[in-house]
């Protein structure tokens, strides 16, 4: 399962095609949805900067963001 949470966590983006798919893994546990969510999370933002910068184009991170966002608050209530 290490290995598994490694893989996702280099790219959610590629293991997951919406945020809310982290939450229905029965396979993960809650803290490992949490820093798969964070991690998507980092990326995107990370992509904005660049983003900012001129540097890509930002393919609609900010609602992916807030989608993120939206399933972290989910988790959090979830204890």
């Amino acid at each position: 399962m290490a290995d598994e949470i490694e893989t996702i966590l280099k790219d959610p983006a590629a293991a997951f095609s919406d945020p809310c798919e982290v939450l229905c893994q029965v396979r993960l546990s809650r803290d490992d949805k949490a820093q798969v969510l964070r991690q998507w999370r980092y990326d995107l933002v990370q992509l904005q900067v660049a983003s900012e910068e001129n540097l890509i184009g930002d393919a609609g991170g900010a609602a992916l963001i807030r989608k993120i966002d939206e399933c972290l608050r989910q988790l959090r209530a979830y204890r």
